[in-house]
C-alpha cells in the first residue's frame, strides 16, 4: 500500500477523518475526482437537473420523497451526479455521537436508491468510512473480524482511490415497499445507522494496538 507521510507509518488503528486536509488524493487522481461535501451542497439547486435527468420515474419520486424529508429536518445536503448518483448528507447529522470519535463535518454520508438484486423493486442503500485506518492490511482485516455483528448494516474492507488506503465502510441496504419511502421509514432507516455506527464505533475504538 502506498504511504504518502510519516504519520501513515503506524501499524495500529488511528483516527482518519474523510477530508481533503488529512486524506491526500492521489497525484495521479484527476483534480475533478473528488468534490467536497460543501461544494455540492452549495452548488445542490444547478446540480439537480443534472441529477434527475434521464432517471426512471419511480426512482426520481423515491428520490424526491428523500429530499422532501431532508428538507423537513433542515439537513444539509448535496447531489452528486457524477459518481452513482448518490445524496450526500453530512455524517454528524445522522450520527451525532461519532463527533466523540473524530468525525467532523466533511464526514459523508452516501445515500443511493437503485433497483434492488432481485430486479423486483428499489433500495436505498446508505454508507459511510469509519474514522478509523491503518496502513496495515492484516490490522485492518483482524479489526474487521472481531468488529461487531450488527443487525441490519455490515462493515466491510474497501480501498480508498484518494490515497491508496483500506478503509473500513459501514453499508445499509433497505427494500422499499411501496417504492415511495414514507418520512416514517426514512426516520426509522436514519436512526437504525446511527445506533449501528455508535455500536461499531465503540467496538473500533476497543481494538487493542500492536
Amino acid at each position: 500500500m502506498k504511504k504518502d507521510s510519516d504519520d501513515r507509518k503506524r501499524s495500529h488503528l488511528r483516527l482518519v477523518v474523510n477530508n481533503p486536509d488529512k486524506r491526500k488524493p492521489d497525484p495521479s487522481a484527476s483534480e475533478d475526482d473528488f468534490i467536497t461535501l460543501e461544494d455540492l451542497v452549495v452548488q445542490r439547486e444547478g446540480l439537480t437537473p443534472l441529477f434527475y435527468q434521464d432517471m426512471e420515474r419511480l426512482r426520481g419520486k423515491a428520490y424526491q420523497a428523500l429530499e422532501k424529508f431532508l428538507a423537513v429536518r433542515e439537513w444539509p445536503y448535496g447531489l452528486d451526479p457524477h459518481h452513482g448518483q448518490p445524496v450526500v448528507i453530512p455524517a454528524l447529522a445522522v450520527c451525532p455521537n461519532a463527533l466523540a470519535f473524530g468525525m467532523v463535518p466533511q464526514d459523508e454520508l452516501l445515500v443511493f436508491i437503485a433497483e434492488d438484486a432481485g430486479g423486483k423493486g428499489l433500495c436505498l442503500s446508505l454508507e459511510m468510512i469509519m474514522p478509523f485506518y491503518s496502513d496495515d492490511e492484516s490490522v485492518m482485516e483482524e479489526a474487521l473480524l472481531y468488529s461487531p455483528v450488527l443487525q441490519y448494516g455490515s462493515l466491510f474492507i474497501e480501498e480508498n482511490h484518494q490515497d491508496g488506503l483500506l478503509d473500513l465502510i459501514y453499508r445499509l441496504g433497505f427494500p422499499l415497499y411501496p417504492p415511495f419511502p414514507s418520512a416514517r421509514v426514512v426516520e426509522r432507516i436514519f436512526s437504525i445507522v446511527a445506533r449501528e455506527v455508535d455500536d461499531a464505533l465503540e467496538g473500533l475504538a476497543e481494538y487493542p494496538a500492536l
